[in-house]
């Protein structure tokens, strides 16, 4: 069982499955079919992106955002989705003229470690994007431009971003000075407004989108698809940032959020901003949620649970374990004797990893005894606490900050870079 099932949530422990059987086809149908099989959509300096593109990327993302309603919000998002492959082919032929070539089994890499971020094997992963009508391709294009471009800008920019020492230090004084108040975990969703003519659209693109993600929808994953920001290779994350880096506009809507919630579309100078909370502690100050725990569990899997007897056998046994006695020593043979699943490692974890729901089962767990029983849609669980390890006071590191002041600078010279491809491409729609 791995962290990354144990640190979301269970309820989506087979989020690829579900999200890309949710695909409403509905309103995809009813346009594509008034358009060629494999017309000429958009020419990008001559380079076409055909209606076939274009529906492929689109399935995948309306899988990830949960599904489309109406046919009005489905044109929103093809129009969103071709301005970002439209992006996209303006990097590659960046990369192209710059002669920096990607190799093959570079976006094998990039499409295993995908795969895996989504608990899949690459094969059943191709699998799931052909059962939507996407493929393995068209996600390894988008891939490749991402990679293509974070190595551009580094290369072309990356010497002409310039941090003192004397800038670092000065903001390890700040955060000092801010001893004891929040730092928030923030990402984001940047969506550009390149001419006057998108306003209306991209407006309604940003609000569809923060009622997708309000519903359910993962933020990651749509800011993997969507966003124009060079976070959305790492799915819009920003990062640890205090009030004091922000926006004051930004920093008043962020103080309100509770954590899991995201803001209302933001209006920027260059289009719209959506930013999502996922974590606050307080600087320099012990948090205990970053109380590291060393965690094993009695675990019957959905498919065990289905099975005559299992559940019950499972109920009975757990319920009856006596806490004065049991521990950790022992969790191999109470998972056997229960019915349960024989892998039993869970590793270690922070608190904060945990959603609020399970937290509350481990929080306050005595070493080695059980944790009630733990019933979700992926199983049932039972937690044994088995080392505590509580937190401790983070001082500020310089090389971090040095390189968190880099990468904020070389993010706003990409995104300058792209805006001038933009404005010097020839984009003919047709």
């Amino acid at each position: 069982m791995s962290i990354k099932k144990i640190t979301g949530s269970f309820i989506k422990y087979l989020r690829t499955v579900a999200v890309f059987s949710g695909l409403l086809v509905a309103p995809t149908v009813c346009v594509s079919a008034q358009q060629a099989l494999n017309s000429v959509e958009v020419l990008v300096n001559d380079e076409p992106i055909t209606s076939f593109d274009i529906n492929q990327r689109l399935r995948l993302v309306v899988a990830i955002s949960g599904g489309i309603r109406s046919e009005e919000e489905f044109l929103k998002v093809r129009e969103q989705v071709i301005r970002s492959m439209i992006d996209e082919r303006l990097q590659l032929q960046e990369a192209a003229e710059l002669e920096f070539s990607i190799s093959d089994s570079e976006v094998e890499g990039f499409f295993v470690r995908r795969a895996q971020g989504v608990g899949q094997t690459p094969e059943q992963f191709e699998a799931a994007l052909q059962q939507i009508g996407s493929s393995k391709e068209t996600l390894s294009m988008q891939m490749k431009a991402e990679f293509a471009w974070s190595q551009i800008v580094q290369g072309r920019m990356g010497s002409f971003v310039s941090v003192s020492d004397e800038e670092v230090e000065a903001q390890i004084q700040r955060i000092r000075d801010n001893k004891g108040k929040f730092e928030y975990r923030l990402a984001e969703i940047v969506l550009q407004v390149s001419n006057p003519d998108q306003e209306a659209s991209v407006a309604a693109t940003a609000e569809q989108l923060v009622s997708q993600v309000r519903a359910g929808s993962s933020f990651p994953e749509i800011a993997q698809q969507l966003s124009a920001s060079p976070t959305a290779a790492v799915g819009g994350d920003l990062g640890w940032i205090t009030a004091d880096e922000m926006a004051e506009e930004h920093a008043a809507i962020i103080e309100n959020l509770d954590v899991g919630q995201v803001s209302d579309a933001i209006r920027t100078p260059g289009g719209y901003l959506i930013l999502a909370l996922r974590d606050r502690r307080r600087i320099l100050t012990a948090d205990p949620l970053d109380t590291r725990l060393s965690l094993r569990q009695v675990y019957l899997t959905s498919e065990q649970l289905l099975e005559d007897g299992r559940k019950e056998k499972y109920e009975s046994y757990v319920n009856a374990l006596d806490p004065s006695s049991t521990n950790c020593g022992q969790v191999q043979r109470y998972a056997t004797e229960a019915g349960a699943d024989e892998n039993t490692e869970i590793g270690i974890i922070r608190l904060r990893d945990f959603n609020a729901e399970l937290r509350a089962y481990v929080t306050d767990l005595p070493i080695g005894q059980p944790s009630e029983i733990v019933k979700l849609e992926d199983g049932w669980r039972t937690f044994f606490v088995c080392q505590r390890e509580e937190a401790q006071i983070q001082e500020p590191d310089f090389d971090a900050i040095y390189s968190q002041i880099e990468q904020q600078r070389l993010s706003m010279m990409g995104r300058r870079y792209l805006r001038d491809l933009r404005r010097d491409a020839i984009i003919d729609y047709r």
